[in-house]
């Protein structure tokens, strides 16, 4: 097997389980990935607006927007009031920061049941791998590639 495909292959497949197992997790709180990762921005950034959402996970605003609709519909979101009426900046409300951290728990808890069986080095160096895997992702565009 081509060990590019077979890294490429490898990544996206354990990218999509855990984002299933993820999911299972999430079913009970109403919740599912797309949801919690929008939680996770406004919890990592205090308080931000869709486009910086939006940027962040790399989606289109649309997708964000619609994200945004629900959770605030469950009473997770709450508006920040800004200078730029135009502007719109979201938090967390008491109702999603508590929501956040049961999740979060939960999220945690299996992690570390899944990498419980590898070795401390091992898992390090997983994460370096896929620090400077991300790293070359964010130099280098598809764009650029193009042009080479």
């Amino acid at each position: 097997m081509n060990s590019t495909l077979g890294f490429r292959s490898s990544l996206l497949r354990c990218a999509r389980l855990m984002s299933d197992e993820i999911n299972t997790i999430l079913l009970p709180y109403q919740l599912n990935y797309s949801l919690w990762q929008v939680m996770f921005v406004i919890r990592e950034k205090t308080a931000c607006t869709s486009i910086e959402m939006a940027e962040y996970l790399n989606v289109s605003k649309p997708s964000i927007t619609k994200r945004v609709k629900i959770l605030a519909q469950m009473d997770i979101l709450s508006h920040v009031q800004t200078d730029d009426k135009r502007q719109k900046k979201m938090m967390l409300s008491e109702t999603g920061r508590e929501l956040f951290q049961q999740c979060a728990k939960d999220i945690d808890a299996f992690e570390q049941r899944l990498i419980a069986p590898l070795a401390s080095q091992d898992i390090q160096h997983s994460i370096h791998i896929l620090h400077r895997v991300m790293q070359e992702l964010e130099q280098n565009t598809v764009g650029d590639d193009h042009a080479r």
